[in-house]
Order: C-alpha cells, then structure tokens, then sequence
C-alpha cells in the first residue's frame, strides 16, 4: 500500500514568472491527485491552484494547508502537466496560466472572497478614513461584500490597513468557491455513427502525401510534415484521409483552423465525412455549451475535435494527429494575454510528447517553416509534402491557375483616372456581372476612410485613449478606434481651429461597396468584414448568402482569403495592394505576399477559368509582383536572402520586452532603465552574441490609455541574457514575436 503523500506542488493562480510552484500540506484526510484543482490562502487572500505533484517531505516550515479540494478529482492528465510546465518555461508565463488554458471553460477564477459586515470592535480599530469609505458598502442588512469590492473603495492607500485587520480577524473574510460541476452525459451508449461522405479518388501528389504520413500514423511515432499546396490543390482532402486513418487506429485527431467564424466550408467538410463526430469548439457557444463540449471530448465522446488555437488543449487522448490549416496565419499567435503561445511550437510539443502526428498545411507558408522543411540539415526538420497543381471541380485533373493583370495606379493617375477602380477592373466587373458569375474585391481595411482631416489647419481625429487616427464608419455614423474600439459621434468642429470643414482621406470596405453600387447598379452586393462578421447571425451569415448566390460581388477584407471556396467566383479584384507593406516590421512583405495569393486563389475555383486584378502604386515590388502571380519559390528565395543578410528569423530568434504606463515620462524612463540594465548584464557576461535593439516607442505608442515602449533582444539564444536580468512589474515578454511594431 502506498505512503500517503503530505505535501502538495502547487501552481497558484498569482503574477509569478516561470513555471513556479509552492508548498502546501496535505490535510488528514484529504485526498489529493496531480492535476486536481484546489484552494489555498497566498498572501492576504484565497486563490485557486492546480496541484501539480505531490511529494512525502519538505524543507518549509511553517507550512500553511490546503484549504480545499475539487471534488471532481483530476482534470488534468499527466502529458498535460507536462506540456504546461514546458509552456510556462518557454514562453516566461505563470505556470497556472498555462494550466488554464487545459481546464474545463469557466474553471477560471472560482474563488471568491466575501468580506463580513465589520462588528463595532472591528470599527475602533479602524482609521477615520477607512471607517467612513467602507460604511457605504453595509447598507441596511447587508452581511457581506466581496473583498475585491471593499479594497477597491478603501483605496489604494488603506491596503495594509485591511490586511492587519484580516490578521487579527477583526475583519472576518470567508472564501467561496464556484462549483464546478460536469454538465450530466448526453447518452451512456453512443449509437452508431452515421455514414459520412465517401473519400475522394486522391490524386498522384495526394497519393504521394497519403503514402508519407500513413506509415507515420501506423507507427504511432511522432513526425512532423508540411503540406505546401497552392489555393485548390486538395489539401483538405489530404487531412481527411489522415484523419480517417488515425481514427482507425483507435487515436483521436485535433483540426485547427485559424478563425473558426472565418472557415466554415471547412469545418463543413470535415463534419459531413465524419458526422457525429466532431467536436466544434469556438467563442459562440454559450459558457454551459462549451463545458458540456469539454466533458464530452474528455469522456470520449467526440474522435475529433475542430477549432481555432485553444482547441490545441482540448482533453482528446490518446492523441494521433494534429492538423494545422493555414499554419502561416498570425492568429494563432496568442498576443494579448500570458501565456503568448504560439499554436505552432505548443502543437509540435505536444506531438512530440504524445508521439502524434503533425501536419502543417499552408499554400504561402511561413518562411521561417519552410526553411525547416526545405534545408535538410535543418534542426527540427519537417517533412515536405507538395501539391503542386489546383484540381478541377470534380476532384481531379489539373485546373490553371487565375489569369492575373497587375495594374499600376500610378499610370492611371497620369492618365486623368482618379476613381479607386482602374479602367481594366471597372471592365472586367461590368463583364462578370453581365455573365451572372460572382466577383470578389478585397480592401485590408475596415470603415469609410481611415482619416478624418481638418482641411483648414490639417489637425487629424485621433482616440483619445489610443494614438491611431479615428475611421469614419458611415452605417452606424460613428467614427471609431481599431484599436479600442472606442466610438464617438463625428464632430462639427475641429478641435483646434473651431473649423466645420472636414475631408475624409484612404479608403476601407464600406466606401468601395458605395463606390461600387455607383459603378454597378442594381447589382447586389455584400460586404464582409469583422464588422459584418459581428452582425450577421450565426445560421445566416455573409458568407452563406454569398455562396447561395444572393449577391454578385463580395467586398472584404483579409478575411475573404480565409477558407472562402464559391466555384461561381470568376473574379478577384485587390483595391490596394500596397495596405502594410510598409509598416516598420520585417515580415510586412511577407503578409502582403500571403494576402495577395490567398486572394487571387479565391477565383476560377469552378468549371470557369478564374481572373484577377491587381491595383497597386508598387508594381514592382517583389512581395506584390510575385504574390499576384502566385509564385512561393521566387518569393522564397528573395525573401530567404533578404533575412540571411540582416541576421534575422530564422537565422536568429528574437525576444520582445514591452512595457507600458499611463505617464508617458514614467514608460520612457523605465524603458531606458531596462535597456541600459540590459547592456550591463551584456557586457558583464561577454554575450555579444544577443544583439539589444532600443528601447524604442512601440506602434501605435499609445493605446487603450498606456503608452508603450519596447526592446528588441536578437540572437541564437536571447533568453541567455534575459535570464540574468529581473523583469519587474508593467513589463511584457513576448518569445518570438510575430510582430516587432
């Protein structure tokens, strides 16, 4: 018979770097497991925790208990400790954080702290102030208040106050905890599932993908491959086949796509050849639909499970397959909250650990991923799979690729054009309009123009929490933020001059639909973009009237790249190719160069050949003239050079360090603290090898009200210098970061 184990690891849900942990005893008569969440007192209150591992001593004393358990016993499977600890060191994240992420939705934040009604001792011992602050807060009967409310009424200057008080329990605070309890299962015997679409006869190349990974599947050992196929050339097929494979073997198979809202023909397929048995999990469902979701993956109930990045942790195991469409987009880097994952290096991880297949799939990929593939010398090598040829509406045979006109707009200013559609694409809409076929325009930007601009002293509306201009959006007559959201009436004066006279400069999706109903009237038209997106409904979106043919021409923005297969669109028109390629950023080429094939690849995707036009003021930039014409290889080889020469990724690994503030002295100051705090510990450890580039002001400086200022680390292995430096309060820290603005 086992030795109990008195002593508990446990990941406290607190601001600490790194994969920490801290001791507590086991209670008589508890029962404890690793991967079981409990409650434990940290500090001056009561948190929530995972219980990491258990050990028979320790070293610490005193030693303060666990206070309580969950009753559901562990959630958390062994590999997913692993993986998370793992994710906490790589990327400097709370260790619960990353935790977090694999618990059941809404396990987050379950303790709550009450506060009783202060007895009349507890009031003499008070000051004067914190007396008066708190007494608002027990009116008539009240008992009890949440502990968060009472400090932030006491204020920041009466905290100590209110931890003595706690101390000498003259202030009686009790914790809550949320029940957490698993929504009842559906059926205790499943039936039988449905039979779904049949396979598609693959073609040689899928054949030849088919052929690589089913051994890889059979073997049950972990291998990685990249599946570089351009717009249309089956890849989707591919997954299903290996899907259906893995599932055979008795393992279940996680499909990631990059927005679960923007790919929905996709998740489509995958649900009509295997029906009941796919788990969709995204933002839509209710908070109860996706615990009920999260349990019946858990129990089993669901081989597959399809969603965007946080469906990586989903509990299916034993796990055979990890599919990644469209690897190449940033959305599955995690940028606004700790852990700052990046799906892609988490998902190989835990291939890795489950010995699982990974299958990356991308027609432009990321340039750092397919140097992996393509060097064979490379560490981390993944295998490389082509699909070199986009196949015919019936699955088969070889169709063409779009015929693509690039148009410079330059020409079209000299010779009187002055409208946002050039000559060629006012021609060729009226011609795809007249035939009853489908047309789709792409603008990366949202709204009706992305400057409002006073024309007497040429003052700029910008929000007042974020330092971005304001974008008029005429249909709810509101200028907003993209940043914050922020919306605001438009103003009849001008803040500076008092002048009424405003223009509105750029251009975004709603000022081409108005445009284009002027050109094309009559003709229905759609727009679809994260505005749009918001408001359609769920069971009748944009994209679904497109594909019903309610509309002939679809204006968007990128996300009309993602996913969108309608065999009646003919044409593809690009407003503005030059939008970001020439932001500060050195992957901006790269995205403008991904955005134009995903685009021109939406057209000819039927039995019609496909056409697409291009408008651009730099036609002869290597990230427009190679992205209309589809061509990765030269991209690649251009883009490849250019990184080589300067030292960066994937000839080097950055690390990002971003601090922000209300005062914009105070970010400054710090920012510059850092950077020379930085360059001691350089100097002091001879690491010449980790380049610090700033500080530097972020891009945008301001936004949501703080002001932001960042450092660059570069090198082999910038984490070698960051470890010797104590990263304090306000700063940020991204491992390789997607976006250095």
């Amino acid at each position: 018979m086992n030795a109990p184990m008195p002593y508990a690891e446990v990941a406290v849900d607190a601001p600490v770097r790194g994969p920490r942990t801290f001791t507590y005893a086991v209670p008589p008569g508890m029962a404890l497991a690793s991967g079981q969440m409990v409650q434990v007192s940290f500090g001056p209150r009561i948190a929530d925790g995972v219980v990491v591992k258990l050990s028979p001593s320790t070293t610490i004393d005193p030693i303060k208990p666990v206070l309580q358990a969950d009753s559901n016993g562990p959630l958390l499977m062994p590999h997913q400790l692993e993986l998370a600890e793992w994710v906490s060191d790589y990327y400097l994240s709370p260790l619960y954080d990353a935790l977090a992420l694999m618990l059941p939705p809404g396990s987050r934040g379950r303790t709550l702290s009450v506060v009783m009604r202060p007895s009349e001792e507890a009031l003499a011992h008070m000051s004067d102030t914190l007396r008066e602050r708190i007494a608002v807060l027990f009116p008539g009967r009240r008992q009890q208040v949440r502990e968060e409310v009472l400090r932030a009424r006491a204020g920041p200057g009466t905290q100590r106050e209110v931890d003595r008080l706690i101390r000498q329990g003259l202030l009686q605070r009790h914790p809550r905890w949320r029940a957490l309890h698993p929504p009842g299962v559906v059926q205790e015997e499943p039936e039988p599932f449905p039979l779904g679409e049949p396979p598609l006869s693959p073609t040689l190349a899928q054949r030849a993908a088919l052929d690589a990974i089913g051994p890889a599947l059979d073997s049950r050992r972990h291998e990685a491959f990249l599946l570089h196929g351009v717009t249309g050339s089956g890849k989707t097929e591919v997954y299903l086949q290996a899907l259906a494979r893995c599932l055979e073997s008795g393992r279940k198979g996680i499909v990631l796509v990059p927005e679960i809202g923007l790919t929905p023909q996709a998740v489509q397929r995958v649900q009509a050849r295997f029906p009941g048995q796919v788990a969709v999990l995204h933002s839509r469902l209710s908070a109860l639909e996706r615990r009920q979701a999260w349990w019946d993956v858990r129990r089993g109930r669901y081989p597959i499970v399809i969603g965007s990045r946080s469906t990586l942790f989903a509990p299916a195991w034993p796990l055979g397959l990890i599919v990644i469409d469209e690897e190449h987009e940033w959305t599955y880097k995690q940028q606004e909250a700790e852990p700052r994952y990046h799906t892609r290096a988490v998902a190989t991880r835990l291939a890795q650990e489950a010995g699982a297949l990974l299958l990356l799939g991308s027609a432009t990929p990321d340039v750092a991923v397919y140097h992996r593939a393509a060097i064979p010398m490379t560490s981390g090598r993944l295998r490389l799979l082509e699909l070199p040829q986009r196949l015919g509406v019936d699955g088969a045979g070889a169709s063409p690729l779009s015929e693509v006109q690039v148009v410079d707009m330059r020409q079209e200013l000299r010779d009187g054009q002055r409208g946002i559609f050039s000559r060629p694409l006012q021609g060729a809409l009226a011609e795809t309009v007249a035939r009853g076929e489908q047309a789709v325009l792409f603008i990366n930007r949202r709204g009706e123009s992305g400057i409002v601009q006073c024309r007497d002293c040429g003052h700029t509306l910008r929000c007042t929490s974020c330092d971005v201009p304001l974008t008029y959006h005429s249909d709810i007559g509101r200028l907003v933020c993209h940043q914050c959201n922020r919306r605001r009436r438009p103003l009849l004066q001008c803040p500076r001059c008092r002048s009424g006279r405003f223009r509105q400069l750029g251009l975004g999706t709603q000022r081409v639909v108005s445009e284009l109903e002027a050109l094309l009237p009559g003709a229905p038209v759609l727009r679809w973009d994260r505005d749009a997106a918001e408001e359609a409904g769920q069971e009748d979106g944009v994209l679904e009237r497109f594909a019903r043919g309610e509309a002939q021409v679809l204006v968007g923005t990128q996300m009309v790249a993602k996913g969108l297969h309608v065999p009646s669109v003919t044409l593809v028109g690009v407003v503005l190719a030059d939008i970001g390629l020439h932001l500060p950023d050195f992957r901006s080429s790269e995205r403008v160069f991904q955005l134009l094939c995903q685009v021109a690849g939406r057209a000819g995707r039927g039995r019609e050949p496909g056409r697409a036009i291009v408008q651009t003021y730099r036609p002869d930039h290597y990230a427009v003239a190679l992205g209309a014409r589809q061509d990765y290889q030269g991209f690649y080889r251009q883009e490849i050079a250019f990184r080589r020469r300067l030292g960066l990724p994937p000839f080097s690994r950055l690390l990002r360090l971003v601090y922000a503030h209300r005062n914009e002295a105070q970010a400054e100051r710090e920012a510059s603290r850092m950077g020379r705090v930085l360059r001691h510990q350089q100097r002091i450890w001879g690491l010449g090898e980790v380049a610090v580039m700033g500080p530097a002001p972020a891009y945008p400086l301001r936004v949501r009200g703080r002001y932001r200022w960042h450092i660059l680390l570069r090198g082999p292995s910038p984490r070698v210098l960051l470890d010797r430096v104590e990263v304090g309060p306000g700063w940020g820290v991204d491992v390789d970061p997607i976006t250095v603005l």
